[in-house]
């Protein structure tokens, strides 16, 4: 019988990096579209990814389809202007030149506001651990930042001192955030539904730090804000283990400490056995290693034990090194790939007295 279980244990070796970008808008969008803009990208069978927010990823002066804005004369979220805000060059989009990697700056759709609220959505595969956001934001003249609705700091322009600053944080904590696959965002009609939701509220204080908002001087009067995110998460292997493979009940003699209880790691859609480094694997409540070896070690048996075509692990444990007790109903086996990420999976089994077993498949 065959069960499978999702670990989440890992060693963070290497990440594979995809980013998000905009797409060209023909018109401003309104209420009830959606942006055919890619927020996530599935991750091939498992591994450590990072994905790459940014505003302004776009035409300077044109919308941004990935960042959202309402202030408050408007009726319902608009796509963000990408700029400083002004015909001035104080406004334009190199208004931040130097002090963020590849982002622009964006802004409220009238040159008037003093307000807005800036809105990107950010998906995460359902299965996901281990999440963290680090993020670098430009804010004139300051903003609250939240994620989904916890806050998580303000930001000032000078940051303190007297020039234009970036300010800076790393947020972890998997409750912060919402794992579950969705693929469009954002959506006018519900933001937030689908994904991760990371808000910007805006004001123009006129001091260069957040405060009591104040009326825009004359349309050299920069608003806007700027941001670069990177959100990483864990998809943990799945791996799936049959015990006694060609048993539907798995009986296993509880009282032969020399009997050998045979385990087979399943190579299937989304994991492959050979990644798993056998020298790791353990199984049972006492951590039984594999117990044929020769003068070069531990063996590795590989052999199609379910018949579909494809390559498993198959491992040997004696009884009475993996803790297994009688009246026990689940075993467990452990270890992790080659490249460093752990797994965890069970499977049922019988305990039975003695000859049972033979007679009991």
């Amino acid at each position: 019988m065959r069960t499978k279980s999702i670990v989440a244990a890992a060693l963070a070796i290497t990440a594979a990096v995809f980013f998000a970008g905009g797409c060209e808008q023909a018109s401003n969008p309104t209420a009830g579209d959606r942006l055919d803009v890619m927020r996530y990208v599935e991750p091939e069978m498992y591994g450590l990814d990072t994905l790459t927010v940014a505003s302004g990823m776009g035409e300077c002066g044109g919308d941004d389809p990935a960042v959202l804005v309402m202030s408050p004369g408007d009726t319902m979220w608009q796509a963000a202007l990408i700029g400083g805000g002004g015909p001035a060059p104080a406004c334009s989009c190199t208004v931040t030149e130097g002090l963020l990697e590849y982002s622009k700056p964006v802004t409220t759709r009238a040159g008037t506001d003093s307000l807005g609220t800036f809105m990107t959505e950010i998906c995460i595969p359902e299965d996901a651990v281990d999440m963290a956001l680090a993020l670098s934001v430009v804010a004139d003249d300051g903003a609250e930042v939240y994620l989904n609705g916890n806050y998580i700091g303000t930001v000032d322009l000078f940051g303190g001192g007297t020039e234009p600053a970036v300010w800076s944080t790393v947020v972890t904590g998997d409750s912060l955030f919402k794992a579950g696959t969705c693929s469009l965002v954002p959506d006018y009609d519900d933001p937030g539904a689908t994904g991760n939701v990371l808000e910007f509220h805006l004001v123009n204080t006129g001091t260069g730090a957040y405060g009591e908002a104040a009326g825009r001087a004359d349309t050299a009067d920069c608003m806007y804000v700027q941001f670069e995110a990177a959100l990483t998460w864990l998809v943990p292997p799945q791996v799936t283990i049959d015990i006694k493979p060609g048993s539907d009940v798995n009986p296993i003699n509880c009282t032969n400490d020399n009997g050998v209880v045979p385990v087979a790691i399943l190579t299937t859609d989304g994991f492959d056995a050979a990644a798993v480094d056998h020298t790791t694997v353990r199984f049972g409540p006492w951590g039984a290693y594999e117990t044929h070896s020769d003068n070069q070690g531990m063996k590795r048996h590989v052999e199609d034990v379910d018949q579909d075509g494809d390559m498993d692990l198959v491992f040997h444990f004696r009884r009475g090194e993996t803790g297994i007790a009688c009246g026990d109903t689940i075993a467990v086996l452990w270890g992790t790939t080659f490249d460093g990420y752990g797994f965890e999976a069970s499977d049922h089994i019988r305990t039975v007295p003695p000859n049972a077993d033979k007679k009991d498949q």
